[in-house]
């Protein structure tokens, strides 16, 4: 075998994944939400048994929806939605898309104005 055959399967070796690396021309990704969003971290500010409603309403903001229970309590619910659209081209012969929306709420119920439980799904 001589020093050029030796080199063309090497320089294959090294020059495809550097070239495949390449493929992908475009790439984007967008993110829209809507309704009362509330931050994770910002849940995590109501304290059960010590958060007033007025508190929580600082924190998170004017909730979706108000019911008052039978008990006399009331559970606050704040629901959103996040849409997410992501796009590529591979190749310009190749197009992708992938969308997907998925809806969240955070709730908190409330006895005598204090925070008694709160969860989120």
């Amino acid at each position: 075998m001589n020093t050029r055959t030796k080199i063309i399967p090497i320089l294959t070796l090294l020059l495809v994944p550097i070239l495949l690396t390449g493929c992908l021309l475009t790439a984007s990704r967008e993110s829209e939400v809507s309704g009362a969003y509330v931050h994770p971290l910002d849940v995590l500010k109501v304290r059960i048994d010590h958060t007033t409603i007025q508190e929580a309403e600082e924190l998170l903001g004017l909730p979706s929806n108000t019911t008052t229970n039978d008990d006399g309590s009331e559970t606050w619910t704040w629901h959103w939605s996040k849409h997410t659209d992501s796009k590529g081209t591979v190749f310009i012969l190749f197009k992708g898309n992938v969308e997907n929306t998925t809806k969240e709420s955070v709730h908190i119920k409330f006895v005598d104005g204090i925070a008694v439980k709160k969860w989120r799904d």
